[in-house]
């Protein structure tokens, strides 16, 4: 594979880089108990780029090919930064491998799963409950002119669920949830996905016969780990792309609120935001990025202060920084752009209880129905799905669809404690265009804001 890809680069270039890019994967999904849909899918080829007499050119095909393209068009690029060479071989381990299992015990799998929660005994009526159980495999390999090389294989498995509820003619629709990680069908044990499924369930039909509508007003906020790593992804992550920053995606996705801060200081000092590839069997783990720049930690948000963006070796030289292993593309047919691999709020050292313990009235939001961002990632709104009245230090009653709508700032600024504890979500990031999805985690401890604005679905 080395060869190949060292033949594919143009050694003329001052850069070059040729990728190997390979995907596989199948998908099985039950509604209401019954087979649904099964899907395949492979995805094949390579892709080489060369920055020459100022000009970025890339050009992919599913065979090795070394056609020559001569382009006159000028380049967004400017220059490059050079980085040290490395050399990285990473092959992800599978202590029980997806594909030593039959199609017919997976389905098997997801009818247990499925009996399980029309088994509980709720008060409420499942209406519709939806499965799917996803398998994918990747590799990639690169080379560049700098002499670096790295091969990876990525196995994995993925699962969603959603379901809805209903009761006295109300209904509740749990949008997906999604857990998903690099390894074999040993993720089913680690995530507990019986009571995962078991307790998700009790508590969604808790909340729909019991639920109180939510108070209003401005009030203290915990929120959980999965509210925690929407926010980050979101209005961290995002507005942290360098390409973003500079403007490169304003037609298409949107500008960063980053460009009109006065200061680097935004945040709490409670508030630190990290983006790490580097987390052993997370979605987003790599070592090294498809510009060949080898992959740390970096840390956005340093005690509520602007610390460093997400960058690639072209963002890197315009803004006079350095690149950060910050590049990723979804294909062997797309160009690699800046994205997000695993994006979270540090963890503190507080306990839960102590969160809560010393709020006199407030929620605790612990899943979203909802969420909306604007262009800038500045302006953002949280509706709930399950969440609890605070009163006195305790976590109370259910209360049904609370909103969280405020801005970056106003969030940022009031999150005075984070606890200890560090969850990760998976999902699939979209950015570019043509559209490219990668799969990424999200998360964090939960937090709490103070004085922040509350309102009520559809006020």
């Amino acid at each position: 594979m080395e060869d190949d890809l060292r033949r594919l680069i143009d050694s003329t270039a001052p850069y070059s880089d040729a990728r190997y890019h390979r995907q596989q994967g199948s998908s099985i999904s039950l509604v209401n108990g019954e087979v649904a849909g099964k899907s395949t899918w492979v995805s094949e080829g390579y892709l080489v780029r060369s920055f020459k007499n100022g000009i970025l050119t890339a050009f992919s095909s599913n065979e090795p090919r070394t056609d020559k393209l001569e382009v006159r068009a000028k380049s967004w690029e400017e220059g490059f930064k050079p980085v040290v060479p490395v050399e990285r071989r990473v092959v992800v381990p599978q202590a029980k491998p997806v594909e030593d299992v039959s199609l017919e015990d997976k389905i098997k799998i997801l009818k247990e799963l499925d009996s399980l929660v029309r088994g509980e005994k709720i008060k409420s009526k499942l209406i519709r409950f939806n499965i799917s159980l996803t398998e994918f495999r990747e590799e990639r390999a690169l080379y560049n002119t700098e002499g670096t090389y790295s091969y990876i294989e990525r196995p994995g498995i993925w699962v969603m669920y959603s379901m809805v509820l209903e009761n006295a003619g109300e209904t509740m629709a749990m949008w997906s949830d999604e857990l998903g990680a690099l390894g074999g069908l040993e993720l089913l044990d680690k995530w507990r996905i019986h009571d995962e499924l078991v307790g998700r369930i009790r508590s969604l039909d808790y909340v729909l016969v019991h639920g109180k509508s939510p108070p209003t007003g401005r009030m203290d906020v915990v929120v959980s780990s999965l509210i925690s790593g929407i926010i980050a992804h979101e209005s961290t992550g995002h507005p942290f792309e360098a390409d973003r920053v500079l403007g490169r995606e304003a037609a298409q996705a949107g500008k960063s609120y980053l460009g009109s801060l006065a200061s680097g200081k935004f945040a709490s000092n409670a508030v630190n935001v990290s983006d790490d590839p580097t987390i052993p069997n997370s979605l987003g783990f790599y070592l090294v990025d498809d510009e060949g720049v080898e992959a740390r930690k970096r840390r956005l948000i340093v005690e509520g202060r602007v610390n460093e963006l997400l960058h690639s070796r072209f963002t890197a030289f315009k803004m006079n920084s350095e690149p950060n292993g910050a590049m990723r593309s979804m294909d062997y047919q797309s160009e690699p752009i800046i994205r997000m691999s695993n994006t979270f709020f540090e963890p503190g050292s507080m306990k839960f209880d102590e969160l809560v313990r010393d709020v006199r009235g407030g929620i605790f939001l612990k899943s979203y129905m909802e969420w909306n961002i604007d262009d800038i990632r500045w302006g953002q709104r949280y509706v709930g799905l399950e969440a609890y009245e605070i009163r006195n230090g305790e976590v109370g009653e259910p209360l049904k669809y609370p909103v969280l709508e405020a801005t970056t700032g106003e969030i940022y600024s009031s999150i005075d404690a984070v606890d200890n504890e560090l969850r990760f979500y998976a999902g699939m990031c979209g950015k570019g265009e043509p559209s490219q999805a990668v799969p990424v985690w999200m998360g964090g401890p939960n937090m709490r804001i103070r004085n922040i604005r509350v309102k009520k679905l559809g006020e």
